[in-house]
This record gives C-alpha cells, sequence and structure tokens, in this order.
C-alpha cells in the first residue's frame, strides 16, 4: 500500500501540468482578456458595416496662395449600429494617380460620431502641380487605422480651374 502512494506523489511530482491554485487563476485570467479581446474586435467588425458613407461633394482646385492644389471631399455619414454613438474614429483619404499609384493618405482624426449622423470634411494638399486628375477613397475607421467602420466610397476627381479664393 505504501508504494501505491508513493507512485501516485511521484506520478504528481513528475507531471507537465501544474496544478497549483495560481497556474489555474493565470489561465482563468487569460481566457478572459482573450473573450474581452474579441467582444471589442467584434463590435469594431466591418461585417456589420456600422457607418453608412456618401460624398456630399468633391472638388480638386490649384490653391491660389501657393504652388499646390487642393482635394476637398465632404463626406457624409448615417449610423446603422446605436453602440458607435458618441464612438471617436478616424476618415482615411487615399489619392491615387490615374496608374493606380497611391500618392497621398490622410486622415481626419479622431472626431465624434454624432447620434443622428453627420458631415465630415476632409482635405489634403498635393504639391504636384501637373497632375490633372486623382482618384480619391474614403473609409472611416477604429482609432487604430486597421478596422475599417463603413463601407469604402470612390470618387475621381478632374483639376478644376482655378478660383479667385482658396478653397475653405
Amino acid at each position: 500500500m505504501k508504494t501505491l502512494i508513493t507512485t501516485a506523489m511521484d506520478l504528481q511530482k513528475n507531471s507537465l501540468l501544474p496544478t497549483t491554485p495560481a497556474f489555474l487563476t493565470s489561465v482563468a485570467i487569460a481566457f478572459s482578456i482573450f473573450i474581452m479581446f474579441i467582444s471589442v474586435t467584434e463590435s469594431f467588425s466591418q461585417k456589420d458595416e456600422s457607418i453608412d458613407i456618401s460624398v456630399v461633394n468633391s472638388s480638386f482646385v490649384p490653391l491660389t496662395n501657393n504652388d499646390a492644389n487642393q482635394v476637398k471631399v465632404n463626406v457624409e455619414y448615417t449610423l446603422e449600429d446605436e453602440k458607435i454613438q458618441n464612438q471617436i474614429v478616424n476618415a482615411v483619404m487615399e489619392v491615387y494617380v490615374s496608374n493606380g499609384t497611391l500618392i497621398r493618405t490622410s486622415t481626419a482624426s479622431g472626431f465624434t460620431l454624432q447620434n443622428e449622423g453627420g458631415e465630415q470634411v476632409l482635405r489634403t494638399t498635393l504639391h504636384d502641380k501637373s497632375l490633372q486628375s486623382v482618384s480619391i477613397k474614403i473609409v472611416f475607421t477604429d482609432l487604430t487605422k486597421k478596422i475599417p467602420l463603413s463601407n469604402s466610397i470612390t470618387d475621381d476627381l478632374k483639376l478644376e480651374e482655378a478660383s479667385t479664393s482658396d478653397s475653405d
């Protein structure tokens, strides 16, 4: 009988799986953190496209006070998911030339989504005066700029005639 008890204790000592309460607590905490991370990521996932965006108006115009052109886009948004009301998000605008090359990425950083939806203005200055047209792609993202929260919109812009005042 003594040999049987000694053998059981030896098996427990040589076991690869710790059975201490500290280990089990650590596993439970790690699992809880994993579940919370999944929940946060899922609430911001693109599957829902929680925000619907569309172009209100856009322009590509020469600036009169310097040797550059400006892309300006007014984007209207509506919230499809009330859980993201009053959340802080980014609007990311990518500008491409006619051959599809990305030449600029601009961000309207850290603005708060209004409950009823709203409008966000994005602007960027391009110093290449030879450009006669550009394409833009806009999406609203989380604060890391990695998780899309909206549909993606695109627009093709041609350089307009110079006006007597800069775009506001």
